[in-house]
């Protein structure tokens, strides 16, 4: 699971507009939670 907050924090830089980092991070925490159920 640590390793995929890792993954996270590596989009955040990518997104660079905060709108979009927000989504991104959203998305992934959603999928996250949804497909690996680590929250």
């Amino acid at each position: 699971p640590q390793p995929r907050l890792k993954v996270l924090k590596t989009e955040e830089p990518s997104g660079r507009k905060a709108g979009v980092k927000v989504k991104s991070v959203a998305e992934l925490v959603e999928k996250l939670k949804s497909e690996a159920g680590v929250l």
